[in-house]
């Protein structure tokens, strides 16, 4: 079975704003600059289901980065920048309908950006800024047979 988060962050990887070589974690973002998270967000998975056990569902998550910050305007444009670029590019992969790989029986059918970029737990010298996005995919019903 493949693994939503993992697929997602193998997706995210992709992305050419992303500073190479840097660490993309699940659900923990370090205190230095430049890291990466994806964190999950609580949400209601299920948005339809058929009858005959198939579904449209959804995964909410949080594309999140620990960033230089402070009194230095242009560095706080550059991580404002960055944020901006990432929700194009999204918005692009969406257009072009290209989305995370779910494995067999799972298949995306839209990501899109529910939030703009911003800065979250400040401190003097780094900030973390984040943005808020959501999958939507149709899991067929042999899905759960396979699982069994």
């Amino acid at each position: 079975m493949v693994s939503t988060i993992n697929a997602i962050r193998e997706y995210i990887k992709k992305c050419p704003y992303l500073d190479n070589g840097r660490i993309l974690g699940v659900d923990r973002l370090g205190a230095d600059p430049i890291e990466y998270t994806i964190d999950t967000v609580p949400c209601e998975p299920i948005i339809k289901e058929y009858i005959d056990g198939s579904s449209v569902r959804q995964i909410e998550f949080i594309f999140g980065s620990r960033e230089k910050y402070g009194q230095d305007v242009m560095q706080n444009i550059m991580n404002s920048d960055f944020y901006e670029n990432f929700a194009c590019w999204i918005e692009q992969q969406d257009e072009k309908r290209v989305f995370p790989d779910f494995g067999k029986w799972r298949s995306p059918l839209s990501i899109e950006v529910l939030t703009n970029g911003y800065a979250h737990d400040v401190t003097p010298d780094t900030s973390r800024y984040q943005i808020q996005l959501r999958i939507t995919y149709y899991q067929d019903r042999r899905f759960k047979q396979e699982e069994i």
